[in-house]
């Protein structure tokens, strides 16, 4: 007994007073955060309850900026976003995704302008040529080879001849195939340098079934332009205008695939 007396008066007087205070504090600490924590955690959950309920966030307003291929009122019938919702109650990526069913949509952001508002900006996509599908179908497509519509109305736009993507894969929203998407730079690149130039006649079509010989029909100045390939563009367009200019109405073919580049009158 005597011992075990001496043992826990040894032991007692080995205890630090200021490291036992030390735990204390951290112990106290601890429970303060954690208490912190759970207040913390069941306001933001309060908060989120109201701002998921509360009248005061419904929306008043949808405002659609950059559009103008479609009124409001089309992209609205796409959104599944109406006057009275809750401004928190639906996720922007399916409003995206919705709004891009439309093939003309390039791009959308969403802003969520509290207490009330909700803005979209759209960024949509322009019809630069046409592809005929039959005498009195068409499909309008962008720069990039996006199929935004077909339509039986002929826009005054550049007619592609020739491409090699399926009929089948001509639908709203689809793209050209790569064979075709290069080939349709290589049309881009034709119609700048024509803009370089500044040759003003209109270019009805462009036939590149052969990528070594690409044919530029004017159909107003009656005349075809067995191009050639790529190369050497610039010389070739800059032949190219000085025939449209001097032989104006006359119709015929202007040779610039050929080792000596002429116009053949019909």
């Amino acid at each position: 007994m005597r011992k075990k007396s001496r043992e826990k008066q040894r032991n007692s007087s080995n205890r630090n007073p200021r490291l036992e205070k030390q735990k204390r504090m951290k112990k106290y600490r601890i429970i303060k955060f954690i208490l912190k924590l759970l207040i913390f955690m069941a306001l933001l959950t309060g908060l989120i309850v109201y701002g998921f309920t509360s009248p005061i966030f419904n929306i008043t307003e949808i405002k659609i900026l950059g559009n103008e291929k479609f009124e409001e009122e089309e992209y609205l019938n796409l959104f599944n976003l109406n006057i009275g919702d809750n401004i928190f109650n639906f996720r922007k990526s399916t409003v995206i995704s919705n709004i891009k069913n439309n093939a003309y949509v390039e791009s959308v952001k969403i802003k969520r302008k509290l207490p009330t508002k909700v803005e979209i900006t759209i960024e949509e996509r322009i019809a630069t040529y046409l592809i005929s599908l039959d005498e009195n179908e068409f499909a309008y497509i962008n720069n990039q080879g996006y199929i935004l519509e077909k339509s039986q109305e002929k826009l005054p736009l550049t007619i592609i001849k020739g491409i090699s993507t399926e009929i089948e894969k001509i639908v709203e929203g689809n793209r050209l195939e790569n064979e075709d998407l290069e080939k349709l730079q290589n049309v881009i690149q034709i119609k700048d340098s024509m803009k370089n130039i500044e040759i003003t006649k209109e270019l009805s079509q462009i036939d590149i079934t052969n990528k070594f010989n690409y044919i530029l029909t004017f159909e107003k100045e009656a005349k075809e332009v067995q191009l050639g390939n790529m190369s050497d563009l610039s010389s070739k367009m800059l032949y190219m205008k000085y025939v449209l200019e001097q032989e104006e109405g006359v119709p015929g073919t202007i040779y610039l695939n050929q080792e000596q580049v002429y116009f053949s009158p019909k």
